[in-house]
């Protein structure tokens, strides 16, 4: 019996099956391209349901009356250990859109434990907070306005170098705490971090510290919590008579005038050693002046101790007289209404 393929083609039934294999097969197709698109080759399903657990570091806030009572020995952040959906758990660490409270209401003056809560958490999360409960020791509240002192290390300035009253952006601070330890505060300073050698003005932003009579640090609020303070530096100054003197040996028959303008001078160097100080006798040697000229004297080196003046120099005119008749001695000065000095002027020699 021979088969005839010719009459199988041409029923409808073949191609009736031949298009149901077609649309199996094209429908497989386009789900294995579904599946593969999926990230981490999973499908979206298993992606919306991934977990996640996350620790995070959150401020603990107090409910209590800190008007009356100060409040010591909380943490001020605590640890909240979220766990859940990933994405969930994504955006509560991204917004930290919940809070962690200790309850003190209802709480009097001692040391008392209390359990933490939490406000605001997402239901669909687990969480755990650390540490669960805290201790919190409650005293009374005071506030009290102290003066501002100003703290610095003398030896830090330059030599000869002083310090004048500092300059506050505020003379007093605001300290409040616990009773018992506003009691024990002794003062209030700012300290001051100078250079070595300090020669100008300091200008700093301080930090404010409440000191006890031994000078330890309190456990009390500063307000304002820091303060501008700027330290004039200067050197010690001082106004005198300028008077001037002839020295070196004069040849015989010779003479000598000495005359300035200059009758004063402000004077700068320690206080100890302006102290001494009334006239700067200004030494002219003439031993080697051979006629009538005018000289530069530098004032600094008039006086032992004198680290610059005002003005830094002088001149001098020196009229040189020829008498065969004198017995010129040195040390010697013709003098003359402007040869010696009374009155002033200042200048720094740095």
């Amino acid at each position: 019996m021979k088969f005839n393929f010719s009459k199988i083609w041409d029923s409808k039934w073949v191609y009736r099956v031949l298009a149901l294999v077609l649309a199996i097969a094209l429908f497989a197709y386009v789900n294995a391209e579904q599946i593969n698109r999926t990230p981490g080759g999973g499908t979206n399903g298993s992606a919306v349901t991934a977990t996640a657990k996350r620790t995070l570091k959150v401020p603990l806030e107090l409910k209590a009356n800190t008007d009356q009572y100060f409040i010591t020995g909380y943490p001020q952040k605590v640890s909240v250990e979220v766990e859940g959906s990933a994405s969930l758990v994504t955006v509560t660490a991204n917004t930290l859109n919940f809070r962690v409270i200790a309850d003190l209401s209802g709480l009097g003056v001692g040391t008392h434990t209390v359990q933490l809560k939490e406000q605001g958490i997402n239901r669909d999360l687990t969480y755990t907070i650390k540490p669960k409960t805290i201790k919190v020791k409650i005293q009374d509240r005071r506030t009290r306005k102290m003066p501002i002192q100003v703290k610095y290390n003398s030896d830090s300035l330059a030599p000869g170098y002083v310090a004048d009253t500092a300059q506050l952006g505020t003379e007093t601070a605001d300290v409040t705490g616990a009773k018992g330890e506003i009691n024990r505060v002794y003062q209030v300073v700012a300290n001051l971090v100078m250079s070595r050698n300090t020669r100008t003005a300091v200008d700093q932003e301080v930090l404010l510290q409440a000191l006890d009579e031994d000078g330890n640090t309190l456990n009390v609020v500063i307000t304002p919590a820091t303060v501008h303070v700027r330290l004039p530096v200067s050197l010690p100054s001082k106004k005198v008579a300028v008077a001037l003197k002839q020295t070196g040996t004069v040849p015989h028959g010779t003479s000598y005038t000495l005359n300035t303008t200059t009758t004063s001078a402000t004077i700068y160097g320690s206080r100890a050693d302006l102290k001494k100080i009334d006239t700067l006798t200004v030494p002219i040697d003439v031993s080697k002046i051979s006629k009538s000229t005018s000289v530069t004297v530098r004032l600094s080196a008039a006086a032992q101790g004198i680290v610059s003046s005002d003005p830094r120099t002088i001149r001098v005119q020196v009229t040189m007289r020829t008498d065969p008749t004198s017995n010129g001695t040195a040390g010697s000065v013709s003098s003359s209404s402007s040869s010696s000095a009374s009155a002033s002027s200042a200048a720094a020699d740095d």
